[in-house]
């Protein structure tokens, strides 16, 4: 596969499709409603997905019921099952089982108790000791992932080496049992993503996280090369601030594309770089502007679902929306909101765009509110100032399930 260009022609936008011209410095529209009229659809449905497996891994956790959470989730992740938004149910399975032992760490580290803390997880650990050995892989799993969650709370926002010496004990102590946890079980013995996730999340804990993060990716990315979460994971830490450098991520990206190609086309290379630049603008410095566009072109033709096209919509009008330098490589991705928009986008999700990243910039709609208001508010305002000519001029935007029509008047 040729990875320095697109080996086919895709569509590019054209801004004389709605004479829609956009411009750095520009002011936003404000988002009122008629200005932008898109139908919104409340709770969007991988929201609802994921929520209805939350609910029953919890549910089957507090029963302690453990052999059937074994079991549901082995049948998920050897159906594949995945949500809308392309997670694993299985994980979301996990993730309620753990979700009751989480809180209740939180709240004791939290209150600096450190103690408390060990005794909630050891509890939580004792409860599975009993049950059937060929269940445990996949409850150690849950075991492993709130040592992990619990390791977060302790550092906190703060890098692990400055933590205050308490808090760096408690991070320490907590990712090394999850390590542990990780070495006990190989996810292909097993024949479980869970544990080559897991060894991905532990990579800080390794005295040489450099050495191992491409092996344990490959790994983790190959038991189910449909996930979006593992290849930006990947971007996350291939930077130079985590395990990697600007050179590491361009290769890593080019080399995910590669391996994901029968499933994404090129758009391996582009969920890695959204996952870097879902953190850090500066990934723009090795990014082929010209092979991202086309990979979000193979990604949309490949999943054409509302969800997807929400999501892409969100990181092109708000993780890189805003000003821009005409013909940066910015610039050029930021304005493929316009055929995402133009040729994709049907509904508004507004959970997805309430949890968009924006690093380093403010945006309309406080983190306190209500998540739904909260996306309503970016994805009009993003919208509203991807269009501001056409709007100033007195025009509507207005989205429906034939396409997009730009209005004259109210």
């Amino acid at each position: 596969m040729n990875l320095h260009r697109p080996t086919t022609p895709h569509p590019v936008f054209d801004p004389a499709r709605l004479a829609l011209v956009r411009s750095a410095g520009e002011k936003a529209v404000p988002p009122l409603r008629p200005r932008v009229d898109i139908p919104v659809r409340d709770p969007c449905p991988d929201a609802e997905d994921r929520a209805r497996h939350h609910s029953r891994g919890r549910f089957l956790a507090r029963q302690e019921a453990w052999d059937q959470l074994a079991k549901e989730m082995r049948e998920a992740e050897s159906a594949k099952l995945l949500t809308p938004g392309l997670a694993p149910v299985t994980m979301c399975l996990a993730e309620g089982a753990r979700s009751d032992v989480c809180t209740a760490a939180r709240k004791a580290v939290a209150r600096g108790e450190p103690q408390r803390v060990v005794t909630t997880l050891r509890a939580f650990e004792a409860s599975l000791a009993d049950e059937d050995p060929e269940d445990l892989p996949l409850l150690y799993y849950i075991l492993a992932m709130a040592h992990v969650e619990t390791a977060g709370a302790w550092r906190g926002a703060s890098p692990a080496a400055k933590l205050a010496q308490q808090r760096r004990s408690a991070y320490v102590q907590h990712m090394r049992a999850a390590q542990a946890l990780a070495d006990r079980f190989d996810p292909f013995e097993h024949n479980t993503i869970l544990w080559a996730a897991l060894r991905c999340a532990v990579l800080e804990a390794d005295a040489n996280p450099a050495s191992r993060m491409a092996d344990d990716y490959e790994d983790f990315i190959e038991m189910d090369p449909r996930l979006p979460a593992s290849m930006r994971a990947l971007g996350r830490n291939a930077r130079p601030r985590r395990f990697g450098s600007w050179e590491v991520l361009e290769n890593e990206a080019r080399r995910v594309a590669m391996q994901t190609a029968d499933v994404w086309g090129v758009g391996g290379y582009t969920w890695v770089y959204i996952g870097a630049l879902e953190r850090d603008a500066g990934a723009f410095r090795r990014l082929d502007a010209e092979l991202f566009i086309a990979g979000l072109h193979d990604v949309l033709a490949r999943f054409p679902t509302q969800d997807m096209a929400n999501r892409l919509a969100a990181f092109t009008g708000l993780t890189v929306g805003g000003p821009s330098e005409p013909g940066s490589s910015r610039r050029r991705v930021a304005d493929a909101l316009g055929w995402i928009t133009q040729d994709h986008l049907r509904e508004l999700h507004p959970v997805i765009w309430a949890e968009a990243p924006t690093p380093g910039r403010p945006l309309p709609g406080d983190s306190t509110q209500d998540p739904s208001k909260r996306g309503r508010i970016r994805a009009n305002s993003a919208l509203g100032e991807f269009y501001a000519p056409a709007l100033n001029a007195g025009r509507r935007l207005v989205f429906s399930a034939d396409g997009v029509r730009m209005l004259k008047g109210d």
